[in-house]
């Protein structure tokens, strides 16, 4: 099946009143091989419409020749010869290349989206080749000499300040014997230079003085916002700091915007933020550490009536997408930054700084990350406020202390997604989470065991649900039954729920649990009273119905 329309992976070249030239395949693969890869259709008009390839292109052996010939360094694709309604099409599959790939004629290309959303091919300029190669990985602009530097540009006062923000994460650090410039050059904020010793891009991010940063990191800003509807009250501009005066800064700059809700219930006694505070440090800092230094622009903070938006330039790196942030193997565009972040405490050590946003955002009873607003360009974060659900927050505090451990963030993911969706099987969690199966069925099955989770059914109808302990203590029994009892009679549903009750069910319980009058609950109480189930105890207010 041919793809219906183009895309920044897809590309349709007609050939019905004339065949393309060997320059216009030639420009679209190597586009193709600088940009994601994709596949190059022969014979299909923009619109889909297949009106077949000429001739002259039904070689496939002798056109993966000529391409492999016609580029640098030579690109092996693998084309096709296909028939979609009777006609001839040649598929053209190109891999996202490790290197940067010109056309044998020397020209350069990228793929890009335009406004309307249609792809076209762009000539990529030689500034452009450090964010292609950062975000494959293949060379860390941050450990690289910081244009026009000298010594004298690394804040000697930043420099304490990193040193007692290791000296916290890490007091046995062997960093903090060294003199400042063997501290330097253990932790690359300099390296050598083509003059000799200089602050290296990711020392001058992190303890450089603002004038420097202007002038050789110009991309190393940030702007906070705040709207509330349609009138700005925040809007700074633009502003440069180290990172070890950056982040407390935005951290300052969030506090009166985000206001805490107290919950208390038993000895639970919490208080929860609009925004979790890890879980916004967290999103901060990987902002800063993974954003394209070589790409202008600011790392933005945008807090509005719906919630928090942060923005950095520059894309996912190869590998990564929204699909499998919880689950790929934890990677930096800027390797030498990421490591003396960590050293400092500001990053996660073990990588999973995203893990901390997710547990962070659903401990509380939030929604999900959402990073569906991230583009080739940009990664977008948005944390919906949070709106404080007691009940989960109580059940979540409880279960920790009771482990004397944080849950995992598997586990949260399980709970959120059955407190909203109620009942779930593996495939559906996953399905909602984006997460592989045997992440969600250790947590699941952890779950069952400490008694937060039930399953329900056996083999592919197993699914699941929380406990009748979590409803009950929520006062949300006939909830409970009518999960538990979906499928079953209206007696085995009034059982059910009495089995979790104590034993006993009132009239106005089963009204409830069915959504009956007050005459049919009655009837069928006493019907099953009549019939040995239950036992009638008590008058008036005390009346109920225990089970024999």
């Amino acid at each position: 099946m041919l793809p219906t329309k183009e895309s920044l992976t897809v590309e349709f070249k007609s050939e019905r009143q004339r065949p393309q030239t060997d320059d216009e395949i030639v420009d679209n693969v190597v586009a193709m091989a600088n940009t994601e890869g994709g596949t190059l259709y022969l014979g299909v008009e923009d619109d889909g419409m297949v009106t077949g390839v000429c001739d002259r292109h039904r070689n496939v052996n002798g056109l993966a020749a000529f391409i492999f010939n016609k580029t640098v360094p030579q690109l092996s694709v693998r084309v096709t010869l296909l028939s979609e309604s009777g006609k001839p099409v040649v598929g053209i599959e190109v891999d996202s290349s490790q290197q940067i790939v010109s056309t044998s004629q020397g020209k350069t290309l990228q793929r890009r989206l335009k406004a309307d959303g249609a792809p076209e091919v762009v000539p990529m300029f030689p500034a452009q080749f450090i964010s292609r190669l950062s975000q494959q990985r293949s060379y860390d602009y941050s450990a690289q000499p910081a244009p026009g530097s000298t010594l004298s540009d690394l804040d000697p006062s930043a420099r304490d300040r990193l040193r007692e923000s290791i000296r916290t994460a890490n007091a046995g650090s062997s960093l903090l014997a060294f003199d400042d410039e063997d501290f330097d050059r253990a932790l690359e904020l300099v390296v050598d230079g083509p003059g000799g010793p200089q602050p290296s891009v990711a020392g001058l991010l992190v303890i450089g003085t603002e004038r420097a940063l202007k002038r050789s990191v110009p991309s190393a800003s940030a702007v906070f916002q705040v709207m509330k509807g349609t009138s700005p009250k925040v809007n700074t501009d633009p502003f440069f700091l180290p990172l070890i005066d950056m982040l407390p800064r935005i951290g300052a700059l969030m506090e009166p915007w985000n206001p805490d809700h107290e919950v208390m219930s038993g000895l639970v006694h919490v208080n929860l933020p609009d925004f979790d505070h890890q879980a916004f440090r967290e999103a901060a800092v990987n902002a800063f550490c993974h954003r394209d230094y070589a790409r202008m622009g600011s790392v933005r903070f945008l807090v509005d009536d719906d919630g928090l938006t942060i923005s950095n330039p520059g894309g996912f790196i190869e590998g990564l997408s929204e699909n499998n942030l919880l689950t790929a193997q934890p990677r930096s565009r800027n390797p030498q930054l990421a490591s003396i972040l960590k050293t400092a405490g500001y990053a996660e050590r073990t990588g999973r700084g995203v893990d901390k946003i997710y547990a962070g955002s659903l401990a509380s009873g939030g929604a999900f990350p959402d990073y569906s607003q991230s583009t080739a360009s940009e990664v977008v974060l948005f944390l919906r406020r949070v709106v404080p659900d007691e009940a989960f927050v109580v059940m979540i505090a409880n279960e920790e202390a009771r482990r004397g451990a944080p849950l995992s963030v598997w586990s949260l993911i399980v709970l959120s997604l059955l407190r909203e969706h109620r009942r779930l099987s593996v495939a559906q969690m996953r399905e909602f989470s984006r997460v592989e199966s045997r992440r969600l069925v250790g947590a699941v099955e952890s779950l069952v065991e400490s008694g937060l989770v039930e399953a329900c059914g056996s083999g592919v109808a197993r699914d699941y649900m929380l406990s009748a302990r979590v409803y009950k203590r929520d006062d949300k029994l006939p909830a409970y039954a009518r999960q538990k009892g979906l499928d079953g009679r209206r007696e085995n549903l009034v059982t059910e729920f009495a089995l979790n009750n104590g034993g006993a069910a009132t009239t106005s319980d089963v009204m409830k649990l069915l959504d009956l009058s007050y005459i049919s609950a009655y009837r069928l109480m006493k019907r099953l009273e009549g019939e040995g189930v239950f036992r009638h105890e008590g008058s008036g207010p005390s009346s109920r119905y225990a089970l024999v």
